[in-house]
This record gives C-alpha cells, structure tokens and sequence, in this order.
C-alpha cells in the first residue's frame, strides 16, 4: 500500500518545470521535474530565525519517515528564486497561510510563473490545527488588504498563533476566492480560476484552489453572459467553461455562472471538478430544493453545506 497517495489534480495541472515551496518528505507530491523551496537548507537561510524552525521540521519528517525532504533553493513566498515568467508551475501545500502578506504572495507567484502557467496551492481548514486556527476568527479582507499597503514581511511581528513564521491568517476557500477577485479586479494580477476543492483531496484536512497566469488582454473585467449563451447555444463547451471561468475570476460568486460552469464540465467529462463547482453554487442557494435534487441525480450523493 502506497503510504503516500498520488494527487491526482497535481499530476493534471502541474506539468513542466515546477518548484514547490516547502516540501516535505510526509507529504511529498512527487511531481518530475520540481525544484524545492524554503527558507533554510540547514546551512544557508533567509532570516537567523529559519535555521531553527528548519531543524524543528527535519526532525518532524525524520520522526515520521526517516528523511528530511531536500532544499534545492532559498527563498519564501515573498523572494522566490526564480526568473520572471521561468516556471510552468509553483505548488505548496500548508504554506500560505505561514505568510504575512498573502496578496504579494500572489503577485511574487504571478512573476514567476510563464503565461499559462499554474499555481496549485493548498491551505489548511481553520479545524487543521486544533491548537492554533480553530477558534480564531476568518481573517477580513480588509486586514490582507492593509498587509499589502503595508509591505508586512516576516521581520514585522510573530503571527497570531506565536512563533516565528506561524500561522498570520486563517482562510475558508470562499475568503481566498474574494481575495483573488479583488487581486484580479485590481490589476495586481491576472489570475483566472482554474479549479477548487472544497475539500483537498491530496490530504483532507486543507482547501485546494488551482490559478493559471493569463495575460490581461486574453481575460478582460468585462461582462461574460453574452459570450457563455453564445457557447452553450452552440454546443461550444471548451469555450463556454473558459468563459465562465474568466467571469469567476472577478466575481466567483454568481450563481448562474458557477451553475454553468458545472454543466459545462460535465460536458466535457470532468465529474469531479463539476461536482466542486456545483457545490460552491449550493452554497449560495443552499435551500434551492431543484438543485439539490439535481446535485444528488448527477453525482449519487446528497449535497452538504461544508460550512456548517
């Protein structure tokens, strides 16, 4: 038995040359061709304060597996060591929400990344870490705002949840998919929603949220509705999902498009990521006694509000 699943979603999205930014050898993704990234390799590091926290983690991945996971370059969310427009993706899995600005977190990942590359980033459920986020209150937007226009870096304060490079933010999947509208709407970047999970499926205990880089004029802040009824009406599904994908980008929350885009992936074969987005446009009507029927015909299994 394979004690470290392959994650499949990874595997679709995250082809070519990669880095991870903070691997480790208990939840490894196994991707070819990725470079692995943190702060510290036990000899070199960003800040004094990463020797510790690395020996603090390679003590963590020797007690469970016996090896430490290696560090191929320096570098954190806000210095990644890469060329601008050098990678065909960037993943982490349990990292972001270890960053105090997460909107240059963003921007920092839009430079690296060529044009259609992807970042697959995974981040923990409030309910991950019972010690630390699980009574602490979703961080506002406001405040991630106030981040950025701050320029916060890790040498401006302990997080929240103490120590250093601790948990800064706790996040549901709906208040990063705001947070990436206002970063689209904004101009910071041009990040268009690939795919989410409400529910990660590579550990469980995390929300996925899949970005690919697209060049300003290919996804514009306009009007989509016009477009998506052409493409439905004339059968043109690969075209239509792209179109309400853009549309998401800068409003995720609309019901008829996250309706669209689910039937619109299931047109074109891919039931569980329709099931994902069926699911997100529940959760805006999640009375809607049709669509609850519909999402238990379609998929064999009743819906559940995953915030409750």
């Amino acid at each position: 038995m394979n004690p470290f699943p392959v994650c499949t979603l990874a595997f679709k999205y995250c082809a070519g040359q990669g880095m991870e930014l903070g691997a480790s050898s208990h939840n490894p993704f196994n991707l070819p061709a990725c470079l692995n990234v943190a702060p510290c390799d036990g000899v070199d590091f960003l800040h004094p304060l990463d020797q510790e926290d690395y020996k603090k983690s390679s003590a963590t991945q020797e007690n469970i597996t016996h090896k430490t996971a290696r560090v191929d370059r320096i570098g954190d969310f806000q210095n990644l060591p890469a060329d601008d427009a050098s990678l065909d993706y960037l993943i982490s899995s349990h990292v972001i929400e270890h960053e105090p600005n997460p909107v240059a977190a963003f921007i920092e990942s839009f430079r690296v990344l060529k044009e259609n590359g992807v970042f697959f980033c995974i981040f923990p459920k409030r309910t991950a870490e019972k010690g630390t986020d699980i009574f602490r209150p979703i961080t506002r937007q406001e405040e991630l705002i106030a981040a950025y226009e701050e320029n916060r870096t890790v040498l401006d304060g302990l997080p929240p949840s103490g120590g250093w490079r601790g948990h800064y933010h706790v996040y549901t999947l709906q208040s990063m998919l705001r947070l990436v509208n206002w970063i689209n709407r904004q101009g910071r970047a041009c990040f268009r929603v690939e795919t989410l999970e409400e529910t990660d499926s590579k550990v469980g205990n995390g929300h996925t949220l899949v970005l690919r880089k697209m060049p300003p004029y290919a996804m514009p802040d306009n009007d989509y509705s016009l477009l998506l009824e052409s493409c439905i009406r004339k059968a043109q599904y690969e075209e239509g999902l792209q179109a309400a994908r853009n549309s998401l980008s800068f409003d995720f929350f609309q019901t008829p498009v996250l309706y669209a885009a689910a039937l619109l992936l299931l047109q074109v074969g891919d039931m569980d990521e329709a099931k994902e987005f069926y699911r997100q446009c529940l959760l805006q009507e999640p009375e809607c006694e049709t669509r609850r029927r519909e999402f238990f015909e379609l998929f064999g299994e009743y819906y559940v509000n995953p915030l409750r």
